[in-house]
């Protein structure tokens, strides 16, 4: 059985590409077009929730029924 690693609160756009196994330049089209993924605004730095990459990720399920 896998180990699951825990996650720091607020990932940074790297790390948060990294679980979702995507480049970073599609989260930021994400952030400009698709609006699919949560994210917070800190100023200028721009931060993913941990808990938001879990439910999209469970959101995005495709079971087969």
């Amino acid at each position: 059985m896998q180990q699951m690693i825990p996650l720091p609160a607020l990932l940074k756009p790297e790390q948060a590409a990294e679980y979702l196994g995507c480049s970073p330049q599609k989260l930021e089209r994400d952030r400009w077009c698709e609006k699919k993924i949560p994210y917070v605004k800190m100023g200028r730095h721009v931060r993913y929730r941990a808990t938001d990459l879990i439910a999209y990720v469970n959101e995005s399920l495709v079971t087969g029924d």
